[in-house]
């Protein structure tokens, strides 16, 4: 039956341009019935017509975005924003008036059926102007996380400024929420996504270190060579805040050695000889700074002895460093952060590594000692203590050899 219907609606359809084909041409086209531009009926219209309804039911509008109390407005004309109404109009008069015949009888056909025609009215806009538009707001609204920062003076007075939130926005998003409300012809105000973004070093951080860890002490000739290397490395190895599972390395807080930096030649043990080089006394910073990471009960990571026992230190308790070959590092395993202090003052060295009062240790150092042949060796252990003073537990921290000399 359906298909009774069609032959002879076809049959009248092609009568009926045979008949009225000179007429037609004069006529002004309109648009064939029931073909629908969006959710508009746009039959019989004129493209003048069709145009018209169009941009009174689509138009061109400001998208306003917000943050806090500003607004910034993006004009139509800011990023070439427009609908392509000509060109849904075209499309609407041509459905039914392609280039072939037979395929346009078969269109008519269904529209008469009411077999309705959709066309999508597309929009556009220049995403590159889009982006120039939203880097600038992000520069107005953008701050970096500011740390908050830990100064402890050698008279052991605390410094401290809070940290600051940092904001950014988040422009892909912005940029894919105005892409949806061109694209469904739904323009309104949208409030502007921006992150906040958190220090690394947080007031709380700062303020929770309020207490000695553990300190040492070793004595210098501060009138030589050696003695001014002390300084300068102890000085650039000091004043460091190691945040918790945060490692420290020695050589990336002092850097290279070199005479350019301050460093002066000084007396170093090279293939089991002493010789002149940059640097010499470095590793007496190093080993107090290694004792009092021990005393704070901190883990230590990396540690050599040197190849004979120092003067400066027992047997067991130096760290010998070598730039780009042999390190201290040690981690920082409580839940607040640690400070690394050095006072180098005129024939030694302290360090001090102050944390939190909840995560001080009852610790001490001890070592065993034996000779082997040309060989000494000594472990040296960690033993932790109750409030009692009573052992609860002892750690191997190192087994060092020393060449007898």
């Amino acid at each position: 039956m359906y298909k009774k219907i069609i032959s002879v609606i076809f049959s009248f359809i092609i009568l009926t341009c045979c008949l009225g084909n000179n007429t037609i041409k004069n006529k002004e086209e309109k648009i064939y019935k029931n073909v629908y531009i969006e959710n508009i009926n746009v039959e019989s219209m004129s493209k003048k017509e069709c145009i018209d309804i169009l941009n009174e039911a689509y138009p061109l509008e400001d998208i306003n975005l917000k943050y806090n109390s500003k607004v910034w407005t993006i004009h139509p004309s800011d990023i070439d924003f427009r609908y392509k109404v000509e060109d849904a109009t075209n499309k609407a008069l041509a459905y039914t008036r392609s280039a072939k015949k037979l395929e346009n009888l078969k269109r008519k056909s269904k529209l008469i059926l009411n077999e309705r025609h959709h066309i999508n009215l597309e929009a556009t806009y220049d995403k590159n102007k889009l982006d120039v538009i939203i880097d600038c707001i992000a520069q107005q609204i953008d701050r970096e996380a500011i740390s908050a920062t830990l100064a402890i003076e050698n008279d052991g007075s605390f410094k401290k400024l809070p940290s600051k939130d940092g904001k950014q926005l988040q422009k892909d998003e912005i940029k894919k929420q105005i892409e949806d409300l061109i694209n469904n012809k739904n323009i309104m105000d949208l409030n502007l996504p921006v992150k906040t973004t958190i220090s690394k070093i947080k007031t709380e951080d700062v303020e929770s270190v309020n207490a000695i860890l553990g300190q040492f002490s070793t004595a210098f000739n501060n009138e030589s060579s050696r003695g001014n290397n002390i300084h300068v490395a102890g000085e650039s190895s000091s004043d460091i805040i190691i945040m918790p599972q945060e490692i420290y390395s020695y050589n990336n807080a002092t850097g290279p050695r070199v005479l350019s930096k301050g460093y002066k030649y000084a007396p170093v043990i090279v293939g089991g000889k002493y010789i002149n080089g940059e640097g010499g006394g470095v590793c007496q910073v190093s080993t107090t700074i290694y004792n009092a990471a021990l005393l704070a009960g901190l883990e230590i990571v990396e540690v050599h002895n040197h190849t004979y026992l120092s003067h400066y230190v027992s047997g067991g308790r130096d760290a010998t460093v070598a730039y780009g070959y042999y390190d201290l590092k040690f981690k920082n395993p409580y839940s607040h952060p640690i400070y690394i202090k050095n006072i180098v003052g005129k024939g030694s060295i302290t360090s001090k590594i102050y944390g939190c009062k909840d995560d001080m240790q009852r610790v001490y150092i001890r070592t065993e000692q034996e000779y082997k042949k040309d060989k000494i060796i000594i472990k040296t252990y960690r033993v932790y203590l109750n409030k009692e003073n009573k052992k609860i537990k002892e750690e191997l921290i190192s087994t060092n050899k020393y060449d007898k000399k």
